[in-house]
Protein backbone atom coordinates (compact mmCIF):
# COMPACT_ATOMS: atom_id res chain seq x y z
CA UNK A 1 0.00 0.00 0.00
CA UNK A 2 1.30 3.47 -0.89
CA UNK A 3 2.32 5.42 2.19
CA UNK A 4 0.01 8.17 3.37
CA UNK A 5 1.23 11.70 2.82
CA UNK A 6 1.69 13.45 6.22
CA UNK A 7 0.54 16.72 4.64
CA UNK A 8 -2.70 15.09 3.52
CA UNK A 9 -3.23 13.73 7.04
CA UNK A 10 -2.93 17.28 8.30
CA UNK A 11 -5.58 18.30 5.77
CA UNK A 12 -7.93 15.67 7.18
CA UNK A 13 -7.30 16.93 10.72
CA UNK A 14 -8.28 20.47 9.69
CA UNK A 15 -11.44 19.22 7.99
CA UNK A 16 -12.35 17.38 11.19
CA UNK A 17 -11.77 20.57 13.19
CA UNK A 18 -13.66 22.96 10.93
CA UNK A 19 -16.42 20.59 9.78
CA UNK A 20 -16.31 22.00 6.27
CA UNK A 21 -14.15 21.54 3.17
CA UNK A 22 -14.50 25.23 2.34
CA UNK A 23 -13.49 26.35 5.84
CA UNK A 24 -10.64 23.86 5.92
CA UNK A 25 -9.34 25.06 2.53
CA UNK A 26 -9.37 28.66 3.76
CA UNK A 27 -7.56 27.69 6.98
CA UNK A 28 -4.95 25.77 4.97
CA UNK A 29 -4.70 28.50 2.33
CA UNK A 30 -5.27 26.06 -0.53
CA UNK A 31 -7.97 25.74 -3.17
CA UNK A 32 -10.98 23.64 -2.22
CA UNK A 33 -10.68 21.41 -5.33
CA UNK A 34 -7.06 20.61 -4.35
CA UNK A 35 -8.22 19.68 -0.86
CA UNK A 36 -10.93 17.42 -2.27
CA UNK A 37 -8.39 15.68 -4.52
CA UNK A 38 -6.07 15.10 -1.56
CA UNK A 39 -8.87 13.55 0.48
CA UNK A 40 -9.85 11.35 -2.47
CA UNK A 41 -6.24 10.14 -2.81
CA UNK A 42 -6.21 9.13 0.85
CA UNK A 43 -9.49 7.28 0.37
CA UNK A 44 -7.96 5.40 -2.56
CA UNK A 45 -4.92 4.47 -0.47
CA UNK A 46 -6.85 3.16 2.55
CA UNK A 47 -9.65 1.73 0.44
CA UNK A 48 -12.34 3.28 2.60
CA UNK A 49 -14.49 6.40 2.64
CA UNK A 50 -13.05 8.97 5.04
CA UNK A 51 -15.77 11.62 5.10
CA UNK A 52 -19.38 12.27 4.28
CA UNK A 53 -20.05 15.43 2.30
CA UNK A 54 -23.39 17.19 2.58
CA UNK A 55 -25.12 20.54 2.29
CA UNK A 56 -24.29 21.34 5.90
CA UNK A 57 -20.59 20.54 5.72
CA UNK A 58 -18.32 17.52 5.99
CA UNK A 59 -18.14 14.94 8.75
CA UNK A 60 -15.63 12.14 9.18
CA UNK A 61 -16.63 8.53 8.85
CA UNK A 62 -15.44 6.02 11.46
CA UNK A 63 -12.44 5.28 9.23
CA UNK A 64 -11.69 9.00 9.00
CA UNK A 65 -11.90 9.35 12.76
CA UNK A 66 -9.43 6.50 13.24
CA UNK A 67 -6.99 8.10 10.80
CA UNK A 68 -7.26 11.50 12.48
CA UNK A 69 -6.75 9.96 15.92
CA UNK A 70 -3.53 8.33 14.80
CA UNK A 71 -2.39 11.54 13.11
CA UNK A 72 -2.96 13.45 16.35
CA UNK A 73 -1.14 10.72 18.24
CA UNK A 74 1.89 11.15 15.98
CA UNK A 75 1.82 14.93 16.51
CA UNK A 76 1.71 14.44 20.28
CA UNK A 77 4.51 11.86 20.18
CA UNK A 78 6.75 14.31 18.35
CA UNK A 79 5.92 17.05 20.86
CA UNK A 80 6.72 14.63 23.69
CA UNK A 81 10.08 13.85 22.09
CA UNK A 82 10.99 17.54 21.88
CA UNK A 83 9.87 18.13 25.47
CA UNK A 84 11.96 15.18 26.69
CA UNK A 85 15.01 16.44 24.81
CA UNK A 86 14.62 19.93 26.30
CA UNK A 87 14.38 18.52 29.82
CA UNK A 88 17.29 16.15 29.18
CA UNK A 89 19.49 19.11 28.22
CA UNK A 90 18.60 20.67 31.59
CA UNK A 91 19.25 17.49 33.56
CA UNK A 92 15.57 17.03 34.38
CA UNK A 93 13.78 13.65 34.30
CA UNK A 94 10.54 13.46 32.34
CA UNK A 95 8.19 14.69 31.23
CA UNK A 96 5.77 12.06 32.50
CA UNK A 97 1.99 12.29 32.52
CA UNK A 98 0.14 9.95 34.89
CA UNK A 99 -3.62 9.51 34.61
CA UNK A 100 -5.96 8.11 37.20
CA UNK A 101 -9.54 7.97 38.35
CA UNK A 102 -10.33 10.00 41.50
CA UNK A 103 -9.74 7.06 43.84
CA UNK A 104 -6.34 6.32 42.30
CA UNK A 105 -5.19 9.95 42.38
CA UNK A 106 -6.26 10.22 46.02
CA UNK A 107 -4.52 7.05 47.20
CA UNK A 108 -1.99 4.92 45.33
CA UNK A 109 -0.58 7.47 42.86
CA UNK A 110 0.76 9.85 45.56
CA UNK A 111 2.31 6.83 47.32
CA UNK A 112 4.03 5.73 44.10
CA UNK A 113 5.36 9.23 43.49
CA UNK A 114 6.71 9.46 47.06
CA UNK A 115 8.96 6.47 46.27
CA UNK A 116 9.79 7.57 42.72
CA UNK A 117 10.69 11.23 43.08
CA UNK A 118 13.83 10.83 45.28
CA UNK A 119 15.51 8.78 42.51
CA UNK A 120 14.60 11.16 39.69
CA UNK A 121 15.00 14.65 41.16
CA UNK A 122 14.64 17.07 39.46
CA UNK A 123 11.57 15.74 37.68
CA UNK A 124 8.69 17.04 35.57
CA UNK A 125 5.50 15.06 36.15
CA UNK A 126 1.83 15.89 35.60
CA UNK A 127 -1.03 13.99 37.26
CA UNK A 128 -4.34 14.03 35.40
CA UNK A 129 -7.58 13.03 37.12
CA UNK A 130 -10.41 11.91 34.85
CA UNK A 131 -12.89 9.13 34.16
CA UNK A 132 -12.17 6.04 32.06
CA UNK A 133 -13.25 7.35 28.66
CA UNK A 134 -11.04 10.43 28.87
CA UNK A 135 -8.11 8.47 30.31
CA UNK A 136 -8.11 5.92 27.50
CA UNK A 137 -8.42 8.72 24.94
CA UNK A 138 -5.34 10.32 26.50
CA UNK A 139 -3.43 7.05 26.18
CA UNK A 140 -4.43 6.55 22.55
CA UNK A 141 -3.50 10.15 21.70
CA UNK A 142 -0.06 9.91 23.37
CA UNK A 143 -1.13 12.57 25.87
CA UNK A 144 -0.84 10.25 28.90
CA UNK A 145 2.00 7.80 29.57
CA UNK A 146 0.48 5.54 32.21
CA UNK A 147 -3.00 5.18 33.72
CA UNK A 148 -3.93 3.62 37.04
CA UNK A 149 -7.62 2.90 37.14
CA UNK A 150 -10.27 0.26 37.66
CA UNK A 151 -10.83 0.53 33.92
CA UNK A 152 -14.22 -0.85 32.99
CA UNK A 153 -14.04 -3.77 30.57
CA UNK A 154 -16.59 -2.23 28.20
CA UNK A 155 -14.49 0.94 27.88
CA UNK A 156 -11.39 -1.05 26.97
CA UNK A 157 -13.31 -3.23 24.53
CA UNK A 158 -14.97 -0.31 22.74
CA UNK A 159 -11.93 1.98 22.61
CA UNK A 160 -8.67 0.16 23.04
CA UNK A 161 -9.04 -3.41 21.81
CA UNK A 162 -5.56 -4.64 20.97
CA UNK A 163 -4.01 -1.23 21.57
CA UNK A 164 -3.88 -0.99 25.38
CA UNK A 165 -1.73 -3.22 27.61
CA UNK A 166 -3.44 -3.74 30.98
CA UNK A 167 -2.18 -5.49 34.11
CA UNK A 168 -4.13 -5.80 37.40
CA UNK A 169 -2.28 -4.75 40.54
CA UNK A 170 -4.79 -4.88 43.43
CA UNK A 171 -8.45 -5.25 44.35
CA UNK A 172 -10.22 -2.58 46.35
CA UNK A 173 -12.78 -3.80 48.90
CA UNK A 174 -15.35 -1.32 50.20
CA UNK A 175 -16.64 -0.67 53.72
CA UNK A 176 -18.85 1.78 55.52
CA UNK A 177 -16.73 4.66 56.87
CA UNK A 178 -17.60 6.91 59.83
CA UNK A 179 -15.73 9.21 62.20
CA UNK A 180 -14.19 8.03 65.44
CA UNK A 181 -16.85 8.19 68.17
CA UNK A 182 -19.74 7.87 65.72
CA UNK A 183 -22.70 5.81 67.06
CA UNK A 184 -22.06 3.26 64.29
CA UNK A 185 -18.31 3.02 64.96
CA UNK A 186 -18.60 0.11 67.43
CA UNK A 187 -20.80 -2.03 65.18
CA UNK A 188 -19.22 -5.15 63.66
CA UNK A 189 -21.45 -5.13 60.59
CA UNK A 190 -23.90 -2.67 59.06
CA UNK A 191 -26.46 -3.21 56.34
CA UNK A 192 -27.69 -0.61 53.89
CA UNK A 193 -31.06 -0.91 55.59
CA UNK A 194 -29.41 0.08 58.90
CA UNK A 195 -27.95 3.12 57.18
CA UNK A 196 -30.99 4.06 55.11
CA UNK A 197 -31.89 7.14 57.15
CA UNK A 198 -28.36 8.20 58.05
CA UNK A 199 -26.69 11.33 56.71
CA UNK A 200 -24.75 10.15 53.67
CA UNK A 201 -21.61 11.77 52.27
CA UNK A 202 -21.04 10.45 48.75
CA UNK A 203 -19.07 11.18 45.58
CA UNK A 204 -21.02 12.90 42.79
CA UNK A 205 -23.25 10.93 40.43
CA UNK A 206 -21.37 9.60 37.45
CA UNK A 207 -18.34 8.40 39.41
CA UNK A 208 -17.71 4.65 39.42
CA UNK A 209 -17.96 4.19 43.17
CA UNK A 210 -21.18 6.25 43.34
CA UNK A 211 -22.69 4.05 40.63
CA UNK A 212 -21.77 0.95 42.68
CA UNK A 213 -23.34 2.43 45.82
CA UNK A 214 -26.57 3.43 44.05
CA UNK A 215 -26.74 -0.03 42.48
CA UNK A 216 -26.33 -1.59 45.92
CA UNK A 217 -29.41 0.24 47.17
CA UNK A 218 -31.46 -0.68 44.12
CA UNK A 219 -30.50 -4.36 44.37
CA UNK A 220 -31.67 -4.46 48.00
CA UNK A 221 -34.93 -2.71 47.07
CA UNK A 222 -34.10 0.45 49.04
CA UNK A 223 -34.44 3.99 47.73
CA UNK A 224 -31.26 5.97 47.12
CA UNK A 225 -30.60 8.16 50.22
CA UNK A 226 -32.19 11.60 50.27
CA UNK A 227 -30.35 12.85 53.37
CA UNK A 228 -27.23 13.45 51.35
CA UNK A 229 -24.12 15.56 50.93
CA UNK A 230 -22.31 15.14 47.61
CA UNK A 231 -18.65 16.05 47.74
CA UNK A 232 -15.52 15.87 45.60
CA UNK A 233 -12.58 15.39 45.65
CA UNK A 234 -12.10 12.55 48.12
CA UNK A 235 -10.06 14.72 50.49
CA UNK A 236 -13.07 17.00 50.96
CA UNK A 237 -15.43 14.03 51.29
CA UNK A 238 -13.32 12.43 54.03
CA UNK A 239 -13.01 15.71 55.93
CA UNK A 240 -16.81 16.10 55.96
CA UNK A 241 -17.18 12.57 57.35
CA UNK A 242 -14.61 13.38 60.05
CA UNK A 243 -16.52 16.44 61.20
CA UNK A 244 -20.14 15.25 60.94
CA UNK A 245 -22.27 12.21 61.70
CA UNK A 246 -22.18 11.39 58.02
CA UNK A 247 -21.45 7.92 56.68
CA UNK A 248 -19.87 6.99 53.38
CA UNK A 249 -18.75 3.88 51.51
CA UNK A 250 -15.15 3.87 50.36
CA UNK A 251 -12.30 1.54 49.55
CA UNK A 252 -10.22 0.69 52.60
CA UNK A 253 -7.14 1.78 50.63
CA UNK A 254 -8.29 5.36 50.30
CA UNK A 255 -8.69 5.80 54.07
CA UNK A 256 -5.52 3.96 55.16
CA UNK A 257 -3.92 7.11 56.56
CA UNK A 258 -7.06 8.09 58.48
CA UNK A 259 -7.45 4.56 59.85
CA UNK A 260 -3.83 4.61 61.04
CA UNK A 261 -4.28 7.93 62.85
CA UNK A 262 -7.67 6.85 64.23
CA UNK A 263 -9.77 9.70 62.84
CA UNK A 264 -11.93 7.37 60.74
CA UNK A 265 -13.31 3.89 61.36
CA UNK A 266 -14.46 1.27 58.87
CA UNK A 267 -17.37 -1.10 59.48
CA UNK A 268 -17.99 -4.17 57.33
CA UNK A 269 -21.04 -4.04 55.06
CA UNK A 270 -23.53 -6.89 55.12
CA UNK A 271 -24.04 -6.42 51.39
CA UNK A 272 -20.89 -7.48 49.57
CA UNK A 273 -20.16 -5.04 46.77
CA UNK A 274 -18.14 -6.19 43.80
CA UNK A 275 -14.44 -5.41 44.42
CA UNK A 276 -12.89 -2.91 42.06
CA UNK A 277 -9.78 -4.30 40.39
CA UNK A 278 -7.22 -1.56 39.79
CA UNK A 279 -4.68 -1.99 37.04
CA UNK A 280 -1.90 -0.33 35.11
CA UNK A 281 -2.80 0.66 31.57
CA UNK A 282 -0.47 1.88 28.83
CA UNK A 283 -0.27 2.07 25.06
CA UNK A 284 1.28 -1.14 23.69
CA UNK A 285 3.09 0.59 20.86
CA UNK A 286 4.75 3.23 23.03
CA UNK A 287 8.25 2.77 24.42
CA UNK A 288 8.10 4.42 27.81
CA UNK A 289 10.80 6.61 29.31
CA UNK A 290 12.96 5.28 32.19
CA UNK A 291 10.99 7.32 34.72
CA UNK A 292 7.65 5.95 33.47
CA UNK A 293 9.00 2.39 33.53
CA UNK A 294 10.16 2.88 37.11
CA UNK A 295 6.73 4.29 38.01
CA UNK A 296 5.16 1.05 36.80
CA UNK A 297 7.66 -1.07 38.76
CA UNK A 298 6.85 0.79 41.99
CA UNK A 299 3.10 0.54 41.28
CA UNK A 300 3.42 -3.24 41.02
CA UNK A 301 5.39 -3.41 44.26
CA UNK A 302 2.80 -1.38 46.16
CA UNK A 303 -0.03 -3.33 44.54
CA UNK A 304 1.51 -6.59 45.78
CA UNK A 305 1.55 -5.17 49.33
CA UNK A 306 -2.12 -4.18 49.06
CA UNK A 307 -3.34 -7.61 47.93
Amino acid sequence: MTALNPRHLKYLQVVAKTGSLLAAAKALNIAQPSLSVSISRMEDIVGQKLMDRGRHGASLTKAGQILVRHAESVDNALENALAELRLFSLGVSGPMVIGGTPLATASIIPEILSKLVPDFTPIRCDVVEAYDEDLIKGLLNNEIDVVISSMRAEVLESNGTGLIASEPIFSAQTSAVVRRGHPFALEKTLSLRDLQHALWVLPPRGSIIRTLIDSGFMVTGLPVPQNLIEAAPFGVLKEIVKQTDGVTILSDHIVRAELAEGSLVTVALAERMTPRVFGIHRLKSRDLSPVAKRFIEIAKQIGAELK
